[in-house]
């Protein structure tokens, strides 16, 4: 049995997962023949690509950026710390709009595909896109997360907790008026 207490930084690792799992997908999708007709497998994986990417990994940037970002630079200490997390941060968040930007340029095709209209998706878009979020997933797992989770170990997260918490079940909350 596991007793360790989890931590929001955990929140962002697990979301990671599902992320690497479909950037995968991606590299795989770039690296297969796609014939004329499409496959309807072909059109099923690139619409849950774009589904995906929207629904998941523009939002994840977002809390990323917005929440967790912010908090580790906030309880950082002054110095060294501070200085690296700063340029973690800095990083991260170019290669978010560089990885948006990738995107760009292959969703039109992928659009099609879900479609089942043949198009010849740009291969070096696609398996570059896939390794390109592959390697920033990694650094945030092996660096930037690790750092975060030392920072905020002596810190009260419940209020970064509470409002992941709030995030990701706000299509489930009623509202009351």
């Amino acid at each position: 049995m596991n007793t360790k207490p989890s931590s929001p930084t955990d929140d962002f690792s697990q979301c990671h997962i599902s992320i690497i799992k479909n950037f995968e997908q991606l590299g795989k999708l770039g690296n297969s023949e796609i014939t004329d007709p499409v496959q309807p497998e072909t059109s099923q994986v690139a619409q849950k690509l774009i589904t995906f990417f929207h629904e998941v990994v523009l939002n994840h940037h977002q809390e990323e950026e917005q929440e967790l970002f912010n908090i580790v630079m906030d309880c950082a200490s002054p110095g060294e710390e501070l200085q690296q997390t700063s340029m973690m941060v800095k990083r991260l968040t170019e290669e978010h709009r560089n990885l948006e930007k990738e995107w760009k340029k292959i969703e039109p095709d992928l659009k099609k595909l879900a479609k089942g209209r043949f198009v010849e998706l740009d291969r070096q878009a696609a398996t570059g896109m896939s390794e390109h979020y592959l390697l920033h997933a990694k650094y945030e797992e092996s660096f930037f997360l690790p750092l975060s989770a030392e920072i905020l170990k002596n810190t009260d997260l419940e209020s970064l907790g509470l409002s992941l918490h709030t995030r990701h079940n706000l299509h489930k909350t009623p509202g009351y008026i």
